[in-house]
């Protein structure tokens, strides 16, 4: 039973540190800027949402190489097949999340003007 404790200790311990060290590699902000076309940029803090989330995959999913990648990476301006689109995507992950949370649902809370 010590053993199993000992074990649960150092996944547990791995894990957090993990989580830190992805964390501190993590951007400030990110302009999303992908694909404007009537809307100003979304300046998104990065590193606000990373201390409400409880681990990077609530907004993020792995390739199908198992890596974490931008949003763009995958979804595209123009997708087909099984693949979202990036403004749906971005829409609907966003904004169900901050409906959840009471968040900014807007389009001029996250598109602002400078």
């Amino acid at each position: 039973m010590k053993k199993f404790a000992t074990f649960l200790a150092i996944v547990a311990a791995v894990l957090f540190s993990a989580g830190l060290v992805i964390s501190a590699e993590a951007p400030e902000k990110i302009t999303i800027k992908f694909v404007q076309k009537t809307r100003p940029p979304v300046e998104f803090p990065h590193k606000a949402h990373i201390a409400r989330a409880k681990n990077c995959q609530e907004c993020h999913h792995k390739n199908e190489a198992g890596k974490e990648e931008k949003c763009s990476n995958c979804h595209k301006a123009k997708t087909e097949g099984k693949v979202v689109e990036f403004k749906e995507a971005m829409h609907t992950k966003c904004k169900d999340c901050h409906k959840k949370h009471n968040g900014p649902t807007k389009c001029d809370d996250c598109h602002k003007k400078k």
